[in-house]
């Protein structure tokens, strides 16, 4: 079974979706978009990105193959935080005060990036103020299962002129 532990966003071809993956489309909103996520999830596994549309951040957790599946948007609009804990675990959310909020959060100032902030005036990369806490970069996805952390690239952006 598959479970939504983390969403948010809007996934904009919800209607298409949930026609061609059989989902009542007149559910509410929230239960809607969460059954897009598992049926998406269900059928094209780390490639449900390509048949998706809109701004989104989530954590499913998969039972069966007991691994959690992170994945943000081609954009990055919504944002997607983790942590790994000095146990080994790993902490996720799309705020970072969700992930602080955590039990085995360690609070500790980044150095590196605020000198880096304060050279550039913006964050760039995946390093946060929070030392260890990591931006999931857009169009990526996270698997983490028995303790490993993958990150793969599901999509990047090409011109054709």
């Amino acid at each position: 079974m598959i479970h939504v532990k983390e969403y948010r966003g809007h996934i904009r071809n919800w209607k298409a979706l949930c026609g061609e993956l059989e989902i009542d489309g007149t559910l509410p909103r929230e239960e809607r978009e969460q059954a897009v996520l598992i049926k998406a999830y269900e059928k094209w596994g780390g490639r449900m990105a390509d048949h998706m549309h809109g701004m989104f951040a989530f954590a499913l957790w998969d039972d069966e193959k007991r691994e959690l599946f992170c994945l943000r948007d081609q954009f990055g609009t919504k944002p997607f935080y983790y942590y790994k804990t000095p146990e080994g675990e790993l902490l996720y959310g799309t705020t970072i005060r969700g992930i602080m909020e955590q039990s085995g959060f360690v609070k500790e100032l980044n150095e590196e990036m605020l000198q880096l902030y304060l050279s550039l005036t913006y964050g760039a990369g995946e390093d946060t103020f929070f030392k260890g806490v990591k931006k999931l970069l857009p169009g990526r996805y996270l698997i983490w299962k028995d303790g490993e952390l993958t990150i793969e690239r599901y999509w990047k952006p090409e011109f054709h002129p």
